[in-house]
């Protein structure tokens, strides 16, 4: 004789759906703080990448030719030096904005080195001894920022009356231009065999 045992603790299909929507419950949540740790890490890599790339490039670049002005010529001392540099600078294809009164200059030849101060008016004046301004602007507007399409002349007038400060023939140097963001980029010259009052230097 067959006996039948009834029984009520079976697992319902009821039971089986609610298990199994947890776990997919449960595989969303973690898949979303999975994706959003990835994705914050990701957005990070890039900010160090951007911040990286900006710092070792520069965001000048010189624009034209360099001049050097003869030393009698300012009422500097004798004819067979330059003590002024003028050039032209401007932003680098890509580069930010850079703003003009945080720039720095630095000076250096085969004897001396130094870094040159800021004109107390940076604008459109000659500097005075042992410093550097802003001569001329073109396609520039009047605040201290060098923007894309503009383009400043800065003038440098070398620390006098020391003459070994100066450029002499076939002197070589280099001026370091750093803004305070990005790398400096450096400009070297030699000094010609002879000098006239107005010089390009190679």
């Amino acid at each position: 004789m067959t006996r039948t045992i009834n029984r009520n603790d079976a697992f319902t299909g009821l039971e089986a759906a609610i298990v199994l929507i947890a776990f997919v419950v449960v595989a969303a949540v973690f898949s979303y703080v999975v994706l959003g740790a990835g994705f914050f890490t990701t957005q990070k890599s890039q900010e160090v990448v951007h911040t990286g790339v900006g710092q070792a490039s520069t965001n000048l670049e010189i624009q034209g030719e360099v001049y050097g002005i003869r030393a009698d010529v300012l009422g500097d001392g004798g004819s067979a030096a330059i003590s002024r540099i003028n050039f032209t600078i401007g932003l680098a294809a890509g580069g930010s904005p850079v703003d003009l009164s945080q720039m720095q200059i630095y000076y250096q030849n085969t004897s001396y080195m130094d870094r040159i101060g800021t004109n107390a008016n940076i604008y459109f004046t000659a500097p005075a001894v042992g410093t550097w301004s802003v001569y001329q602007m073109l396609n520039a507007d009047t605040n201290d920022v060098l923007e894309k399409g503009e383009q400043m002349m800065i003038s440098v007038r070398l620390a006098n009356p020391v003459p070994s400060h100066f450029i002499a023939a076939r002197d070589e140097f280099n001026l370091e231009v750093k803004p305070a963001i990005g790398a400096a980029f450096g400009i070297a010259r030699t000094g010609p065999a002879a000098f006239d009052p107005v010089n390009k230097l190679y």
